[in-house]
């Protein structure tokens, strides 16, 4: 099992995962054009994505998903609040599942779960993907992380997660105070200092790589998202963990691969 984030951030968020032969897309933020393009540059057919899956109806997450479906045949799966509140009702799509949070759905070799987000969208869910013996949790827009969240992405090799804002950098910038609360409340984003808490106190033990993603372009820096991060790592004693920053325009694919097997000691001997 691998992933690919094509792109992340307001311009557009989607991520490519790979497992079990099979393709999904984790939200279309990108346009239809772009997200069919980059997947050739990766000598992948469009036609062949098994499920388009969005987190949300926010137009950076979902406003390439209709019109990618109907020109592809690709289905998408989300929320009965992200249909609504995203209109695909009233547009063309290859066809819509619907999300029944906590309720795995395979889709060929991969296989998604939804998990309850904070978000101010209607019917936000994060995700937890397993194919090949191994799992992911990816979750990008909310607000606070939760014991829900903690538990479903506990088990999780790989860790895809928000770090959207550094708090001083979005209190002294120049966002009307309405967004900044916004951004701040219990509904709104996760910054730097909220995922290292995260760190610290809810990464599972099994994680062995963690994707800081949909970092703001005006409200935070790489460099701060890492540091604070590493910071936490290092409080934790996970030094193990890889980190990586995804950028506007995506990344290479990363593998989700397990933990090592602790050593065996030495057997007793046997007798009879």
């Amino acid at each position: 099992m691998r992933f690919r984030v094509l792109g992340s951030g307001s311009s557009g968020n989607t991520t490519l995962v790979e497992g079990g032969g099979s393709f999904i897309l984790i939200d279309a933020g990108l346009g239809p054009r772009e997200m069919a393009e980059r997947l050739q540059s990766l000598g992948i057919d469009p036609a062949s994505i098994a499920a388009i899956i969005l987190t949300h109806e926010h137009n950076d997450h979902s406003r390439g998903a209709a019109s990618f479906s109907n020109k592809w045949g690709v289905r998408v799966l989300g929320s009965r609040g992200t249909y609504a509140a995203g209109g695909f009702g009233a547009v063309d799509i290859a066809g819509w599942d619907v999300l029944e949070l906590g309720q795995p759905r395979a889709y060929g070799g991969l296989t998604v779960t939804g998990v309850p987000i904070p978000h101010d969208a209607a019917g936000p869910v994060a995700f937890v993907l397993s194919g090949d013996g191994v799992s992911m949790g990816h979750a990008t827009d909310f607000g606070h992380v939760n014991r829900t969240l903690v538990d479903a992405f506990r088990p999780c090799e790989t860790v895809v997660v928000e770090s959207n804002y550094d708090a001083a950098m979005l209190r002294d910038g120049a966002y009307p105070w309405s967004l900044k609360e916004r951004i701040l409340g219990r509904l709104g984003h996760l910054s730097n200092d909220d995922v290292g808490d995260y760190i610290v106190r809810g990464l599972g033990e099994t994680c062995r790589t963690l994707v800081l993603a949909h970092l703001s372009r005006k409200n935070n820096h790489p460099e701060l998202a890492r540091m604070s991060a590493e910071n936490a790592l290092r409080r934790r004693g996970r030094t193990e963990v890889r980190l990586e920053i995804a950028e506007p325009d995506g990344m290479d694919w990363i593998p989700v691969t397990a933990p090592p097997r602790a050593a065996k000691g030495p057997e007793q001997l046997r007798l009879f």
